[in-house]
């Protein structure tokens, strides 16, 4: 764009005085930048209608109320609201900065933004202080709305008068035209001008040309030859004579107040009639009408005329029930999202690497403190003004109706999980997986297999079979550990020990369950605990079990081959060959590792007597638990299992319980965990002492 700008004063004829001189406008840098702090103040709302999705209803115009009574500024005064690229919440490079100052002011949102110092950020950060990069968007939550018609458009607004900021974005194009980063510092009050002012943060600023020595002003000293005349009576000469007075526009400036005094008035009227239809479902039409016609008298705005008609509404007695009030994105006053979102933002900061789940929502409390997250969460509980004193803090916080504990509880279980899941423990390859439906005895029955198919008798019967079984008990049993979380921790805002605790538990839980089983496998010197089944242990020699080689020998292909044969030659109950499924499983501990591999292996050998007969179909299997030179080899243990593990049907894993101190504030949290093992049979596998 240009702008033309005339000379202050000259002594040259008027037709050089006339023409414009023609400056180009550059892109400058906003005075509210401040480098060396990487600081910047913007508008980050003025509560602009704009079309918005809301799932309770639909396709709206929504209008965001910027009165003090209608906007929480809680989060973006706490110090942590983040400062967020386009509204991304995917992961923590999306936070540019945060929020270090906010306030509201003649119906605009203002704050302070701090730029990280991080080398992803720089770009960003370069383009607001140059000045490329101005508009600004917010994000919130809405709580309530006050639906009301549009005179000028026969349209209903949605206006949003109660709502909650807790980030604020860098944006290429804003919702919100005057959201944008501010032009010209703040210079207290704006003075009375005859003419509507632009927003101060689009004041363009004044543009000069090179300073030249200036002659004095012709309307400030008058010719010394020009009459003292009125000047309507000044004679148009040739002669140089002071210029004209320059006009007035008086009348353009009356036009513009006018129009914005209607303006004003209008907006003013209409805040106050979008109270009165708020109202009118609690308080009779006798008691709104007055109170609406001194509000237009007496020159009430909108907040004060819903301050009066409160006050009626108290004084008339017990409150009438309020129907559900409509709320903007998913389930933003609903405690369990609240919780979930800040136990995310808990495991995400104790755990480097966890991958958070759900729609992002935690970002919002990332960096937040524990005491932070308490106060909010009383907060959402209806409590208008929740203590910011850490010690009446932590002692809501053990309250047995705080939703603390449940905070703890939740968080606990994400980072156990996490660390939980992913573990894979060597034994689960060995062992087969049968779960318990309660604590009492299991009888894990080896069923005998189905018996030998028959040719149909001529009249079409069909004969009846039995099966044979035996069985062996299992018991499911209990492991618990805890930690208390006290008054002081709290207090100290350091849950660095809970989180701690929380966050190693799931990878002691898989290595405890891995060394449960190895030292069932291991117990009587590799043979494995007794079976009521023949009162021997699983691995014996001769007749009995026949699963144990007499002496022990070193690994390789001849030695496999030979465990291999003896499993074959194992039977079921009802006397059929047993089933060793499509690979086995060769268990060895460190010492035969390189042995085990070199068995396996696949080898591309010219000669048939050089290549691993083995390899593809036994799968080696290395534990640091088995101890010295044994070896092991399992079929699959879903065609002929003989260890079997299992957890409580539902509580699959560790589970985080919380619950009160006896005789102390504080929270304990307990993990616990139902796990059992056992032996079932000894047909489908075989062991070797070794050397």
């Amino acid at each position: 764009m240009t702008d033309i700008i005339e000379p202050a004063g000259s002594d040259a004829a008027p037709e050089s005085a006339a023409a414009p001189i023609l400056a180009q406008r550059a892109i400058t840098a906003p005075a509210t930048v401040d480098r060396a702090a990487r600081t910047v103040e913007v508008v980050w709302s003025t509560g602009a209608r704009a079309r918005n999705f809301v799932p309770a209803l639909g396709l709206i115009t929504e209008e965001l109320e910027m009165s003090p009574n209608a906007v929480r500024m809680d989060a973006l005064r706490s110090g942590h609201a983040p400062v967020l690229d386009t509204h991304r919440r995917g992961g923590a490079r999306d936070v540019l900065g945060r929020v270090t100052a906010a306030r509201l002011e003649r119906g605009r949102g203002y704050a302070t933004l701090q730029f990280s110092t991080a080398a992803d950020v720089e770009p960003v950060w370069q383009r607001i202080a140059d000045g490329t990069l101005r508009a600004v968007s917010v994000g919130y939550r809405v709580h309530r709305y006050e639906p009301r018609p549009d005179p000028a458009t026969g349209e209903t607004v949605h206006r949003a008068v109660d709502w909650e900021p807790f980030e604020i974005s860098v944006v290429p194009v804003p919702v919100d035209r005057d959201a944008a980063v501010r032009g010209e510092a703040s210079q207290g009050a704006p003075a009375i001008a005859l003419e509507p002012a632009l927003p101060d943060e689009d004041v363009p600023m004044p543009e000069t040309t090179p300073e030249t020595p200036a002659a004095p002003a012709a309307r400030d000293v008058p010719a010394p030859s020009a009459p003292p005349s009125p000047p309507q009576e000044t004679p148009v000469t040739t002669t140089p004579s002071p210029p004209a007075p320059e006009p007035t526009r008086a009348a353009p400036d009356l036009d513009a107040v006018r129009a914005e005094a209607s303006r004003a008035e209008r907006e003013r009227i209409a805040g106050i009639d979008a109270a009165v239809e708020a109202a009118r479902a609690l308080l009779p039409a006798e008691r709104i009408t007055p109170i609406r016609a001194e509000a237009i008298a007496q020159g009430w705005t909108g907040d004060q005329a819903r301050r009066a008609l409160f006050d009626a509404l108290v004084a008339q007695g017990p409150r009438p029930s309020i129907p559900a009030r409509p709320e903007t994105g998913p389930a933003q006053d609903d405690p369990a999202q609240l919780l979930d979102a800040m136990a995310e933002a808990l495991a995400a900061r104790a755990m480097p690497g966890y991958q958070p789940q759900g729609n992002g929502r935690h970002a919002e409390f990332l960096g937040w403190r524990p005491s932070d997250m308490l106060r909010e969460l009383l907060a959402r509980r209806g409590e208008r003004n929740p203590p910011r004193n850490p010690t009446l803090l932590a002692e809501r916080a053990f309250h047995t109706s705080s939703d603390f504990p449940l905070l703890l509880a939740a968080a606990a279980n994400k980072m156990l999980l996490a660390a939980y899941q992913p573990a894979q423990p060597t034994y689960r390859q060995i062992f087969l997986r049968r779960d318990f439906r309660d604590f009492k005895p299991h009888r894990h029955l080896r069923i005998g297999d189905f018996p030998t198919l028959l040719p149909l008798a001529e009249n079409g019967e069909i004969q009846v079979g039995t099966m044979s079984e035996s069985q062996e008990i299992v018991l499911l049993q209990t492991f618990a550990r805890r930690l208390r979380v006290t008054r002081p921790m709290l207090v100290n805002d350091d849950l660095g020990a809970f989180t701690d605790f929380a966050s190693m538990i799931g990878r002691r839980v898989a290595e405890f369950e891995n060394a449960t089983a190895y030292n069932l496998l291991n117990s009587a010197n590799g043979d494995g605990p007794t079976l009521t089944t023949g009162s021997a242990p699983v691995f014996a020699t001769g007749a009995a079990r026949a699963n144990k080689a007499g002496t022990g020998t070193p690994l390789d292909t001849a030695t496999i081959g030979a465990g291999r044969a003896a499993i074959m030659r194992q039977r079921t109950l009802d006397g059929l060959p047993i089933s060793m499924g499509q690979t086995m499983r060769l268990l060895v501990g460190p010492n035969l590792e390189l042995a085990a591999r070199q068995a396996t292996v696949v080898v591309q050998a010219s000669e048939t007597a050089k290549a691993n007969v083995f390899a593809g179909f036994v799968q080696p299997v290395v534990e640091p638990l088995i101890p010295a030179n044994r070896w092991y080899l399992f079929s699959d243990p879903a065609a002929a299992p003989v260890y079997v593990y299992g957890y409580l049907n539902g509580a699959e894993g560790p589970q985080v319980t919380t619950g009160p101190v006896q005789g102390a504030d504080g929270v304990e949290v307990s993990v616990i965990f139902d796990f059992g093992v056992g032996a079932i049979d000894w047909r489908g596998a075989w062991f070797n002492p070794g050397t």
